[in-house]
């Protein structure tokens, strides 16, 4: 059985697709730019979910993270999210309980990033993790996630600062 390779919407400076889809893993040319999601998912009592990734990612194998996922062709931002949310840690969110919170652009890396919280309540144990993309799940304090966040070297600095202070002035 053959593997098929996932196709991305490039988009232009302002976030509009532009009518070109690209393969997976292909470098884009200045004022191209991918599509990205994180989703921020909290529960009742203000704890927040933490996915270990598996150690056969490029980026950040082993290491824990919110969930992170590129937008596929043809899809939007809040589905790609939800997408997300159901095959790497089976998790079924309503669309109404995801809720943007901001759009970032990465020169360096060629991508937007739409930011979303979901709140949710369940416990790690109850999760269907896709082992190919998540190896373990936890939650984690508001402290914890700060920390985290804090530790994050490799998401600019802009999104980082943006995080802390939004995090800072949210009640959970």
């Amino acid at each position: 059985m053959q593997t098929q390779i996932e196709q991305f919407d490039i988009l232009d400076v302002t976030g509009k697709p532009t009518g070109i889809t690209a393969d997976k893993g292909t470098k884009l040319q200045d004022g191209q730019y991918y599509l990205g999601i994180h989703v921020y998912v909290y529960n009742s009592c203000g704890k927040f979910l933490l996915q270990q990734r598996s150690y056969n990612k490029k980026f950040l194998p082993g290491g824990w993270d919110i969930l992170c996922e590129h937008v596929i062709a043809g899809e939007t931002s809040r589905e790609g999210a939800l997408r997300g949310l159901r095959e790497e840690i089976g998790l079924h969110v309503p669309e109404a309980d995801l809720h943007f919170v901001e759009r970032m652009r990465w020169e360096a890396d060629h991508h937007i990033v739409d930011i979303y919280f979901a709140k949710a309540d369940f416990t790690p144990d109850e999760l269907t993790l896709q082992s190919s993309e998540v190896i373990s799940a936890k939650m984690v304090s508001l402290e914890e996630m700060l920390a985290l966040i804090s530790q994050m070297d490799y998401r600019p600095t802009e999104y980082r600062q943006f995080m802390k202070e939004f995090l800072h002035a949210k009640e959970f």
